[in-house]
């Protein structure tokens, strides 16, 4: 399932009565049949329980219920992979694997602001399918953001100082990851620009460089709409303004994944969401690229 040179797959699925929604293939595992699920008291009403996977223990969150729709007869479980642990998707019932271009895939129009569990629409023919920001929706059901509780790391002085004098683009299709990305600059004093799509940040990378204050570090989702990760950061490269920019791909998609993006593209470095330590250690690095 390979989103490199401007293709992207989504699994489009149904909500409700026909309503389609869509993720990225790249986070999903497998589709099973549902079962009976164990029950998880004081768990989100959205939490529909736990069920056993080869090994694994699912937490199964009923998708129409996270994003305000009536519940309906949920026939199929879509089990994903987001930030390196499996999670289970409720749903009414599968469509269609869907494939086309980035610039297909729009963002969600920014007056929406909060309102909205989407990061992006896929133009289908007539009809339009929101991309659901699976990151928001799982913070909000089972709490994504734990790792973030690392308040211990401190970073000495030389090197915080180091960092603060770089130029930092932050960039990510979900509010959700843009807020975390920003909470732990904002918590160490860092200033940084933020865009919600790769064109948007690519437009910011090349505004800066022509204005003589180029951005010197990069962080960048994967999986985004109108330019995805990969697509920017080979873009980056191949910019001759643009091509010293240390680039760090920050995704929720597996390691193995990561890794390939990280090399094909050109990219300086990949992590997994969401680790701040590991975050800043890169920054670290890149500002003494």
């Amino acid at each position: 399932m390979s989103q490199e040179n401007n293709r992207q797959e989504f699994l489009v699925f149904t909500l409700g009565p026909r309503r389609a929604f869509a993720i990225t293939t790249l986070k999903v595992r497998e589709i099973v049949t549902t079962r009976q699920f164990n029950q998880i008291p004081g768990s989100h009403p959205s939490v529909v329980g736990t069920m056993p996977l080869r090994g694994h223990t699912l937490t199964v969150i009923d998708l129409a219920n996270a994003i305000g729709m009536a519940s309906d007869e949920c026939k199929q479980v879509v089990v994903c992979e987001v930030q390196e642990r499996l999670y289970g998707l409720l749903v009414t019932g599968i469509d269609t694997i869907h494939y086309c271009n980035s610039d297909d895939v729009a963002s969600m129009p920014s007056r929406l602001g909060d309102t909205s569990y989407s990061s992006g629409v896929i133009r289908r023919d007539n009809d339009l399918v929101q991309v659901l920001d699976l990151e928001r929706i799982l913070n909000e059901t089972v709490g994504l953001n734990a790792r973030q509780d690392n308040d211990n790391f401190v970073l000495d002085d030389t090197t915080l100082a180091e960092i603060r004098g770089q130029r930092i683009l932050i960039c990510d299709d979900s509010r959700f990851a843009r807020r975390q990305l920003a909470n732990v600059l904002e918590q160490h004093g860092i200033d940084y620009h933020s865009a919600p799509n790769g064109r948007a940040a690519l437009e910011r990378l090349q505004e800066q460089a022509a204005a003589g204050e180029p951005i010197q570090i990069l962080v960048s989702d994967i999986e985004m709409p109108e330019l995805d990760g990969y697509q920017l950061a080979t873009t980056v490269r191949s910019e001759a303004c643009l091509k010293e920019t240390y680039i760090i791909l920050h995704t929720s998609l597996n390691s193995d994944v990561c890794r390939r993006y990280t090399h094909n593209s050109g990219a300086d470095e990949g992590l997994c969401k969401f680790d701040p330590e590991a975050l800043l250690a890169a920054i670290a690095r890149g500002s003494h690229h």
